[in-house]
């Protein structure tokens, strides 16, 4: 099956750009869909770990691809592989900080969840690596959670701050959706890929099916993606007494009327500030504020990646079906 071989190379390829080689596992779960490699009439067959396998057996026997232990890479790139050992075993450290500091997070009404992302939801972190988090927050709330998350993580001292250009070890809130608003609008292989591998840190009961169920869109780029219930290991437990205190708090504000006063004051602030901030402009990344999300990238290494990409899978002979592109970000193309 070409187009199986194409799909497993192009998923290769892709991790390939962060220094990342790939178990079996990861292939099958992360295997970008052959119908965006070749366009495949009457449909895909499905596709097991054992076709996975002997694609693989193939491509290592014609020197297109290497393995070391359970892990596949690009020929030539064999270096990849300690390098992963090595950003694993710092990921370890950093999972303990990073879920220490989400503990206390919980503190804040109206949070619903946080999901660790980026390298952090990979265990593909460096020592100065910060930690990117997307932030369920319930609707209608999503100011005031957002201003709680700065109050706690301030005091924490665990918050990145605008102009830290790196911030080892410190949460980095670049995107909060409401719960009833989960779907993700901005579509591409860069964040098909990104929001296949969250970890939920801190979750509400259902919220997690909730967020995959309305992001169906990501198995037209992630095929064999599906959300998996035991990546909840690495999750906090919530003392009852933080929960306690945050839900008293809605409580209070609810009572006495003051929640929906506090959210607007807190909206007009934010945004006034994000409108006359010059870099919610800034070519090549995308700043959201509305009612529903907010998000903060305003330099991605979306486009980036996705170039990489489509140079990468271009330099070994596969032209893809669909041309990958960003998902609308600020700028040319």
């Amino acid at each position: 099956m070409s187009y199986l071989r194409n799909s497993i190379l192009a998923t290769i390829v892709y991790y390939d750009i962060f220094n990342y080689p790939l178990t079996l596992v990861e292939i099958y779960k992360y295997m970008i869909n052959p119908a965006r490699i070749v366009k495949i009439e009457g449909g895909i067959s499905e596709v097991s770990i054992n076709s996975i396998v002997e694609e693989l057996d193939k491509l290592e026997i014609s020197g297109i691809i290497g393995t070391k232990n359970g892990f596949y890479f690009l020929n030539g790139r064999d270096d990849i592989y300690n390098l992963r050992m090595q950003r694993h075993k710092i990921a370890d450290q950093k999972w303990k900080k990073f879920l220490k500091f989400v503990k206390y997070l919980a503190l804040a009404p109206y949070l619903r969840g946080v999901f660790a992302s980026g390298s952090m939801a990979i265990n593909n972190t460096g020592e100065e690596s910060d930690f990117d988090i997307l932030v369920v927050a319930k609707s209608g709330h999503l100011y005031t959670c957002r201003f709680f998350l700065w109050v706690i993580s301030s005091l924490a001292g665990a918050r990145r701050k605008k102009h830290q250009k790196i911030a080892p070890d410190k949460l980095c809130f670049n995107h909060y959706i409401a719960d009833d608003s989960l779907y993700i609008p901005h579509e591409s292989i860069f964040n098909a890929q990104t929001y296949a591998s969250l970890k939920p840190a801190m979750i509400a009961p259902g919220l997690i099916d909730n967020f995959y169920h309305a992001n169906l869109w990501l198995n037209n780029y992630v095929y064999n993606f599906r959300p998996e219930k035991e990546f909840i290991r690495r999750s906090v437990t919530v003392p009852f007494i933080f929960k306690f205190i945050a839900e008293s708090v809605e409580s209070v504000l609810s009572l006495l009327k003051l929640d929906r006063r506090i959210e607007t004051i807190l909206r007009h602030f934010q945004q006034e500030r994000i409108k006359k901030d010059p870099v919610t402009y800034s070519s090549g990344g995308r700043v959201i504020f509305t009612d529903q999300e907010l998000e903060f990238h305003p330099y991605s290494f979306e486009r980036i990646v996705i170039n990489e990409y489509n140079r990468g899978v271009m330099r070994l002979g596969i032209v893809p079906y669909i041309k990958e592109t960003d998902s609308g970000l600020l700028g040319v193309s």
